[in-house]
């Protein structure tokens, strides 16, 4: 399932600092449910698979820079 735009959003934001109600703020959900929502989302699936694209994504690059450097 595809994210939508916000909830990519969200995937980013989450990933800065791996805080899911700052990270629901940020992406542009209302601030009233954060502490609940947040998690919620987190909780999803479809998020889940996203982040775990986005660590490997991100490690790939590092091994890349770092055999790059040596």
């Amino acid at each position: 399932m595809a994210l939508t735009p916000r909830q990519e959003r969200f995937v980013a934001e989450y990933l800065a600092d791996l805080n899911a109600s700052a990270a629901y703020r940020r992406a542009g959900y209302t601030a009233k449910d954060a502490n609940v929502a947040g998690p919620r989302l987190l909780a999803k699936v479809s998020i889940q698979q996203a982040i775990q694209a986005a660590r490997e994504k991100q490690m790939a690059r590092l091994i890349g820079l770092r055999t790059h450097r040596i």
